[in-house]
């Protein structure tokens, strides 16, 4: 009889260290979801830093190319007044006039 209740004394601390242990590893597990949860926060944020890095350089490269070329037709406009060139002027002008109404 003794060793009957010795027995249930052992299994019974045997429970609650096993229950202590369930406790820890659903602890752990939560605590790892919250890590993968915020890594993978990062790694979107860090994907849309990189997208919106991608559409200001394209932006900017399209800005400095019509930049480039409006400079050109001031070049070009500005030779044809210097040599008096009537008709490329008037081309030139509603060119120039197509620019400015994009801007």
């Amino acid at each position: 009889m003794a060793s009957l209740k010795e027995n249930e004394l052992v299994v019974h601390r045997e429970n609650e260290e096993l229950a202590q242990v369930e406790a820890q590893i659903a602890d752990l597990q939560a605590r790892r979801a919250l890590i993968l949860q915020h890594r993978d926060g990062v790694v979107v944020a860090g994907v849309e830093l990189k997208s919106s890095a991608r559409q200001i350089l394209k932006v900017a490269t399209e800005k400095r190319k019509a930049l480039a070329e409006r400079k050109l037709i001031r070049a070009k406009w500005q030779a044809d007044i210097n040599s008096g060139d009537i008709a490329w002027r008037m081309i030139t002008c509603l060119i120039w006039g197509m620019f400015n109404e994009g801007a």
